[in-house]
């Protein structure tokens, strides 16, 4: 039976009150309570505060080489795409970055391994609980990087501590920080386009010519014109983004996912998840309306609804989506709901840059829930072992047992 979330919401409130020496007499008592009305409580919450747990986690972040992390960034993330590399000054705000992580790590891995952790204890009473065995090559989450391509052949890697101005013919492009912005100029008789694209451990924002913007998930491209210009406003994906797209009744916005597959709006907000490994698009529908089209068929859809095609091009459309679960990675956050082992282990695939690889029977466990994504792949593997799963970090794989 699924457990009461207020009380896993309190309890998760009381630990990190411990954790910041901020409990008064009344809470710590009702702490001490929880503890000792069951066993799972008690071992929870000293696999979170352990001293000794503690420091392993702070001096890993501590140590973490940051002058080093970006150096190798156009040929681990993009290898044999980079004729041209337009330099960026990374070094000193990568520093700061990381300093600012060890700073509030224990709150935020208080509240994301909890915020699952917690729901997977209570429901789970007795249950034994499998050990996240870590080993050396521990991954650190993804960042804001991408590379830009420009229609001149230049190609320009992004972080998220870039600040430049980037120009070419018929836009002024701005990067400040994670986001890109474009900036229309005299448009020419011909199109041009620019390509934004993110590698695995990336995500990336741009705002488009027409002020519409977009979010682009890890191991995604975005592929458009630098000026609208015509009847249409029309880019093309891979992978998953997010689109706030600005209204404008006299020319619609369309999204190509594939040939077949296409998304029309006037004004709205939405998001696709159109991955190669997953098992069909998914179009779920935040604000507006939007015209699904696939094969000979075509869906209108109203907000909380969710169309989706499979690999035949035919199209299903559900009601009542769970909105906040499409759109989480936006949020920096992993929302699980009753997703299986599989869809989990494709997100951290795609977020730490890692392979999975499952040894004996794939664990038929489901998980419910939120993580944040700003936490080390150690960390999060230690919010989902309360399952009963088994995971062993081995350099950049993910070993699943059952």
């Amino acid at each position: 039976m699924e457990p009461d979330q207020p009380l896993m919401q309190r309890a998760a409130y009381l630990v990190l009150g411990f954790l910041r020496g901020e409990l008064s007499a009344r809470e710590q008592e009702e702490l001490d309570g929880w503890l000792a009305a069951a066993p799972q409580n008690r071992a929870f919450f000293e696999s979170l505060t352990g001293d000794e747990a503690l420091q392993q986690k702070l001096a890993a972040y501590g140590s973490a080489d940051e002058d080093q992390g970006w150096r190798r960034f156009a040929a681990k993330h993009f290898p044999g795409e980079i004729p041209q590399v337009v330099p960026v000054d990374i070094m000193a705000r990568e520093k700061n970055r990381f300093a600012a992580r060890n700073r509030w790590w224990m709150a935020a891995a208080a509240i994301a391994v909890l915020a699952l952790g917690a729901w997977m204890f209570l429901s789970r009473k007795q249950e034994p609980v499998a050990i996240v065995q870590q080993q050396a090559g521990d991954a650190l989450p993804g960042t804001s990087k991408a590379l830009l391509m420009l229609a001149d052949g230049t190609t320009v890697p992004l972080d998220s501590g870039g600040n430049q101005l980037i120009a070419q013919q018929g836009a002024a492009i701005r990067q400040t920080g994670g986001l890109l912005e474009y900036q229309p100029q005299e448009a020419g008789s011909q199109p041009v386009y620019n390509i934004l694209k993110t590698p695995r451990g990336g995500q990336f924002r741009i705002v488009l010519p027409d002020g519409s913007a977009v979010w682009l998930n890890a191991e995604s491209s975005l592929r458009f014109p630098v000026a609208f210009t015509g009847t249409e406003r029309k880019v093309e994906m891979t992978g998953e983004a997010y689109f706030e797209v600005r209204p404008d009744a006299t020319k619609p916005f369309r999204v190509q996912v594939t040939p077949q597959t296409e998304v029309t709006v006037l004004g709205t907000h939405f998001n696709i998840n159109a991955y190669a490994n997953e098992p069909g698009i998914s179009t779920t529908l935040l604000e507006g309306a939007v015209q699904v089209t696939a094969g000979n068929g075509s869906r209108r859809l109203s907000p909380g609804q969710q169309a989706r095609v499979n690999s035949s091009g035919q199209i299903t459309v559900v009601h009542n989506v769970d909105t906040e679960e499409a759109t989480g990675w936006k949020n920096d956050i992993f929302y699980f709901r009753d997703a299986d082992i599989q869809s989990v282990m494709r997100q951290l695939e795609r977020w730490y840059d890692v392979e999975v690889e499952y040894r004996g029977q794939v664990p038929s466990r489901r998980f419910q829930g939120e993580i944040q994504r700003n936490l080390k792949l150690s960390d999060v593997l230690e919010g989902l072992r309360s399952t009963g799963v088994g995971f062993r970090i081995e350099g950049k794989k993910i070993i699943v047992m059952p």
